[in-house]
């Protein structure tokens, strides 16, 4: 079993680079240094292990404040329109990257067509969840978009047949009920009565029932929104498994990310009445400052994945949504619900329990192998 990192589909899934699996530097090479036990760590190893955790810690800030801006501009602009300008952003960005560290935008032509189709997944993922944050609250629509580690683990056994244990089974029920109330659709969760003064105006009540019906649509058509991004984050991220065996540096991915997110969203714009153009200065600020704080995060994450391990890396993921909550009650001034707060708990515990098992069985196939190793014996396969 190939070791797995959590994604999140608003950087791209330009994890990617984790085509390198976590391995610990010794603090040196001479041969005189005497032999540690395999469990242990020098100084410099957990060193760059916090040092990677803060990394990740600091991409969930990135991130959550690109999907802040987002929430913010999408109220007035077309969601595919903040696509394309993200992809432009983020396609300079990259090409410049790939300048500076030398390696050619394009990729091995081995692995262009693959890297197309995860750029085609993740731009759909993420126009996806652009239109999930125009439609519902901050902290709702990052707390349905983080399904796309359930559903990467679905799909991760059916095509690449990973371990998906009952652990695994358990925790993705149990984020669907998580889903469920931070949606709130209205056949579970109806709406309340409008007071008596109301529902003494005929007219008046006849207006705020088609005002409530239209809230009500456009919630669930926004879950179904995020829902659909998860999945399409899901699909890129097993594509960037599929690319990492053969070889592709994280830079490439978020160059084709960008490339292919420009057509998906000019193609995508026709769909919802054409450009609009942005007014005042405030609004183009905010459209360039989240194509760079998502490049940013981007960066971030990729570094925080190298030097981190996979399971206190995927309890930092988890910040994306806690960042969300404070951006939604301090700056936009709403305050979720307690079904809200209940169904993110329930979301973030079960996400951060099967990246938790992911990191045992790692650990178990590892010691496995040094044990065949060691005894001369082929390598077992693990029963989880």
């Amino acid at each position: 079993m190939s070791q797995q990192h959590e994604s999140s589909p608003l950087l791209g899934n330009a994890a990617s680079s984790a085509n390198a699996s976590y391995t610990p530097t010794p603090l040196s090479s001479s041969s005189t240094t005497p032999p540690q036990h395999p469990e242990a760590k020098t100084a410099e190893q957990r060193h760059q292990e916090t040092r990677g955790l803060i990394y990740m810690t600091l991409s969930a800030l990135f991130f959550s404040f690109m999907s802040l801006l987002v929430s913010m501009t999408a109220k007035t602009l077309p969601s595919f329109e903040i696509v394309l300008f993200r992809g432009i952003i983020q396609t300079g960005l990259g090409v410049l990257a790939c300048w500076y560290l030398g390696i050619s935008p394009l990729g091995n032509p081995g692995v262009r067509f693959l890297l197309f189709c995860r750029g085609l997944a993740g731009s759909c993922g993420l126009a996806c969840f652009f239109y999930a944050l125009s439609a519902l609250p901050l902290a709702d629509a990052t707390v349905i978009f983080f399904l796309g580690p359930t559903f990467t683990a679905i799909l991760g056994r059916i095509v690449l047949k990973e371990p998906f244990t009952p652990l695994d089974a358990l925790a993705s029920a149990v984020s669907l009920v998580g889903v469920v109330l931070v949606a709130k659709p209205s056949v579970l969760f109806p709406p309340p009565p409008p007071s008596s003064p109301l529902s003494a105006l005929g007219e008046s009540m006849f207006m705020l029932g088609v005002m409530e019906k239209d809230s009500a649509e456009r919630r669930l058509l926004g879950t179904f929104a995020a829902l659909g991004g998860a999945m399409c984050a899901a699909v890129a991220y097993v594509l960037v498994r599929k690319i990492g065996k053969q070889g592709a540096h994280s830079m490439q991915h978020v160059t084709y990310f960008g490339v292919v997110s420009c057509f998906v969203s000019v193609l995508g714009l026709y769909t919802q009445g054409g450009y609009v153009e942005p007014e005042g200065t405030l609004m183009w600020t905010g459209l360039v400052a989240l194509g760079v704080a998502a490049f940013v995060g981007q960066i971030l994450l990729n570094c925080g994945l190298q030097l981190s391990p996979l399971g206190p890396g995927t309890l930092m993921r988890m910040n994306d949504i806690v960042f969300a909550f404070i951006f939604q009650i301090t700056i936009q001034h709403e305050h979720p619900d307690l079904t809200s707060y209940i169904g993110a708990s329930l979301v973030m515990m079960c996400t951060a329990g099967m990246g938790l098992n992911k990191y045992r069985l790692e650990k178990k196939r590892v010691a496995q192998e040094k044990h065949s190793q060691q005894q001369g014996e082929p390598d077992s396969q693990i029963t989880p």
